[in-house]
């Protein structure tokens, strides 16, 4: 092994003390002085990745990772769906109110119904047809262009919520 001086350490003595080219962190002789022997990473000569307790730790988190990655997006899928079935039928809802109020308001007034009703249509079939990593990409660029209109919009829905909890609240307790 190479002194503890490193500025004079070379590339046969990083190769000598048990990092291969390539290697990564845990490659490396981390004795605990001169002479030591003790080694925390794989020092074989194949290039496969290390196999002490560290690189068996890293991989099961890897694979937490990626499980609790694809539950979110499934959930994620889920939630997608049964928004878009709500909102294509509240456009149903919208369609039917727009009926009722040309018989009592005119056809003025059942018009704006019908493009609301249109527009939570087309909304959901938008909706319906892009992935979720897509609606996350739109979500983003959204915020990073309207930050204060987000931030409204958030509040409002945490607002409808709030509202929503409280009055399923209130009808659980009579």
């Amino acid at each position: 092994m190479a002194d503890n001086n490193f500025g004079d350490t070379t590339k046969d003595d990083v190769t000598k003390s048990g990092r291969k080219n390539g290697g990564s962190a845990s490659d490396i002789d981390v004795g605990t002085g001169p002479g030591a022997s003790a080694s925390t990473g794989d020092t074989s000569t194949s290039d496969s990745a290390p196999t002490g307790t560290f690189a068996k730790v890293k991989a099961q988190a890897a694979g937490l990772v990626d499980e609790a990655a694809e539950v979110a997006r499934n959930a994620a899928t889920q939630g997608k769906d049964k928004a878009a079935d709500a909102l294509g039928g509240l456009s149903k809802l919208a369609e039917d109110a727009a009926k009722a109020v040309d018989d009592r308001l005119g056809g003025n007034y059942g018009d704006y119904a019908r493009r609301a009703s249109t527009s939570v249509s087309d909304f959901a079939t938008a909706l319906q047809g892009k992935d979720v990593d897509a609606i996350i990409a739109d979500t983003k660029a959204f915020v990073r262009k309207s930050p204060v209109v987000a931030i409204g919009a958030a509040a409002a829905v945490g607002f409808l919520l709030t509202r929503l909890v409280k009055i399923g609240s209130s009808d659980r307790e009579v």
